[in-house]
């Protein structure tokens, strides 16, 4: 009876001292250890606590603000955390105050590797679906693969990493066989690819896509896979636009056709190559005159690399095309310098191409003998 009343006496005399005890009789409370985050412009970090007791478990949410840069690992302290895979991380808290800290590093392209690679002439910068738009272009990147006999199956991961401008979903990928370029004397070889973006889905912004390849039938050993990164930048519709250079194009009448100085003519100038979303026009009209040597010359804007066809018409107002149109002039062959297969200065086949601004091109034109029947 007396320890109990001497127990009872030396806690009034504590309480009333201001000295704290858990309880009299109680185990003391459980420290609490503080959560120190990082602040960046590249990258945010919030918690589901600032401070907690030894053993606790903590929540991470880290959202990456800087598109060029690979999220990395998260660390509290020394410990590694744990991905959640759905933007979150987390740890158990020790027996310390923590200190966050976040593993960044810069996004690297890889356009080629020995086993696929990019090809050239692809754009990296596209747009999004016009509100007048009717047709579906999809933006398309094209690969190629190194050449494997026996692939015949390909097995594809495409992701993106910032899914505000390019969702994973967006994106699809189709092999291209042999076959499929040759007709049937092809095979069923896996020898490119097209990697298709729906304009329906994105938004202006920057993402990487990221595209791992790997052969279906032989996935041994690194020849037989490889992992593309590209960069990609989603602009406006309408913004798009293309450098173009002044190029000249002289169309030869026959001395046979029934033409005189000051006679007119309607040209149309398309570009065969126009690509839905950028500011640069489709088609070009001009209203030309013959000149004293029979002659009609133009000067236009040509994006390099493009192919271009036309249309010329006698007078000054341009035909209605329907179905069975005949045109009214035909014109010759005619290439100066390059490769009419890819490349070329001259026109070919219907397509006018230049390698080289401020140059100059000359075709021969006739009135199409059908017009006659």
């Amino acid at each position: 009876m007396k320890k109990l009343m001497m127990s009872l006496c030396l806690c009034a005399i504590f309480l009333a001292s201001g000295i704290t005890l858990a309880a009299c009789g109680e185990e003391p409370e459980p420290e609490k250890y503080t959560i120190t985050l990082p602040t960046s412009s590249d990258y945010s970090v919030s918690s589901d606590k600032e401070s907690a007791k030894a053993g606790e478990k903590i929540t991470l949410t880290v959202t990456l603000l800087n598109q060029e840069l690979n999220l990395g690992d998260i660390f509290a302290n020394d410990i590694l955390c744990k991905d959640n895979y759905d933007g979150t991380y987390s740890f158990t808290m020790p027996a310390e105050n923590v200190t966050v800290r976040v593993k960044t590093s810069q996004i690297e392209e890889v356009l080629t590797t020995s086993f696929v690679w990019l090809d050239e002439d692809n754009l990296y910068t596209i747009t999004p679906n016009g509100a007048e738009t009717f047709e579906w272009h999809t933006r398309d990147i094209n690969i190629t693969f190194a050449d494997k006999q026996a692939m015949t199956i390909i097995k594809d991961t495409i992701t993106s990493s910032n899914h505000t401008v390019i969702p994973d979903e967006a994106i699809t990928f189709t092999p291209v066989t042999d076959n499929d370029l040759h007709s049937a004397s092809g095979s069923n070889q896996i020898v490119k690819g097209i990697i298709k973006i729906n304009p329906f889905q994105i938004n202006p912004g920057t993402t990487y896509l990221t595209m791992e390849f790997i052969n279906g039938n032989n996935s041994y050993g690194s020849s037989n896979r490889g992992t593309l990164i590209v960069k990609i930048t989603v602009v406006p519709y309408g913004e798009l636009t293309f450098e173009t250079v002044k190029e000249e194009l002289v169309i030869d009448l026959f001395s046979e056709l029934d033409y005189k100085t000051g006679d007119k003519f309607y040209l149309r100038i398309c570009d065969n190559d126009h690509i839905d979303g950028s500011s640069n026009p489709s088609y070009t009209d001009y209203i030309l005159t013959m000149e004293s040597i029979r002659k009609l010359t133009v000067e236009f804007d040509y994006i390099m690399g493009h192919k271009y066809w036309f249309r010329l018409v006698e007078g000054e107002t341009y035909p209605e095309i329907e179905q069975g149109y005949k045109e009214e002039f035909i014109f010759e062959n005619n290439v100066v310098d390059g490769d009419e297969e890819s490349e070329y200065t001259g026109y070919y086949n219907g397509y006018l191409m230049y390698l080289e601004a401020n140059d100059r091109v000359t075709i021969d034109a006739e009135r199409n003998p059908a017009l006659e029947n």
